[in-house]
């Protein structure tokens, strides 16, 4: 499959708002235009899409509202980024419809978290089309922002220049449910080195993808996993899932992510998910690198899906070794 890269942003470019899935709540207004006016700050034109702030049952229009809006923000020239502003349920309601030659005839920065894991997967897998898991409007832009994570956001779209990661040292997080969590950086649960195409994002989507014409490829992959207020028993299940559809089989490496709400009340019965996985995947050799910097509620760096990475868990490293944009 030839890779397909967008171009990087420039001040004036244009960029547009969809909302694939959920509606945007009278609560999440504020938080909206803050992250309109965050990407203006950054010297962007920002356009709304007709259906982005809609509302058609608990989703921002119909099926064919929101496919429209994404075909037009990639059909308009002017249009240099397609900016999600939340995530929900319905995203994969659209994959049927989806004009994936139109994407792929006109690529551009494309960029979601939570339920936008069901359509940036399948859109790199359909057309080569790198896209991007992290920031959304409403919940990467419009919150305050970390320096470095800022500085990860224009090293990806402006420069397309990333190289190693680390791990931010002003991790908090953003909601009551995470204010009281203590961050203690990146940790090694299991040893080696390894490279591949990053694929991945919320452990729910990525699952309903399965059995589907829209499952991505995970061969050779380094896969990134998060998850939002799913029980450990849930993300036994999951991780249970993924070995027996094979999934482990395929790829190279694993990050995890950070996995909200996923602790239990009950501490007799409470783990980590590090230990999970690797209960789960005792038969495997596979590295596996456990971050705070992907997930929800959480500051996000951005996985360019479809860029080759490397990851040494031993080492805590993490790299994205080719360029995001050009």
């Amino acid at each position: 499959m030839k890779i397909i890269k967008p171009k990087k942003l420039q001040k004036g470019d244009l960029v547009s708002i969809i909302s694939p899935s959920s509606k945007v709540s009278n609560e999440l207004i504020k938080q909206f235009n803050n992250g309109v006016k965050f990407l203006e700050d950054l010297g962007l034109k920002v356009k709304v899409e007709k259906n982005a702030l809609g509302e058609y049952f608990y989703s921002s229009g119909t099926v064919e509202e929101r496919l429209n809006d994404i075909h037009e923000a990639f059909a308009d020239k002017k249009v240099k980024a397609v900016i999600m502003s939340i995530g929900g349920e319905t995203a994969n309601q659209l994959l049927d419809g989806l004009d994936f030659d139109l994407i792929k005839k006109n690529p551009k920065i494309f960029s979601g978290i939570s339920d936008g894991t069901t359509l940036l997967n399948p859109i790199f897998s359909k057309t080569g089309l790198i896209t991007y898991h992290g920031p959304d409007l409403i919940f990467g832009f419009g919150l305050p922002m970390s320096s470095i994570v800022k500085e990860n956001l224009i090293k990806i779209w402006f420069d397309g220049n990333v190289r190693q990661l680390t791990l931010n040292p002003n991790w908090k997080g953003l909601d009551e449910l995470n204010k009281d969590i203590v961050y203690d950086g990146w940790h090694c649960v299991r040893k080696g080195r390894a490279n591949g195409r990053l694929i991945g994002g919320n452990t729910t989507c990525l699952v309903n993808l399965d059995g589907t014409k829209f499952r991505p490829d995970y061969k050779k992959s380094i896969l990134f996993l998060e998850s939002f207020s799913s029980s450990l028993e849930e993300m036994d299940r999951v991780f249970t899932h993924f070995r027996q559809t094979e999934v482990f089989d395929e790829i190279s490496g694993l990050i995890l992510g950070h996995f909200y709400g996923s602790n239990m009340e009950d501490k007799e019965n409470n783990r980590e998910i590090k230990d999970i996985i690797l209960e789960v995947t005792k038969d495997y050799s596979f590295p596996i690198l456990e971050i705070g910097e992907i997930g929800h509620n959480v500051e996000n760096y951005i996985m360019p899906i479809g860029c080759q990475a490397t990851i040494d868990a031993e080492k805590k490293y993490f790299s994205i070794d080719e360029k995001t944009v050009l």
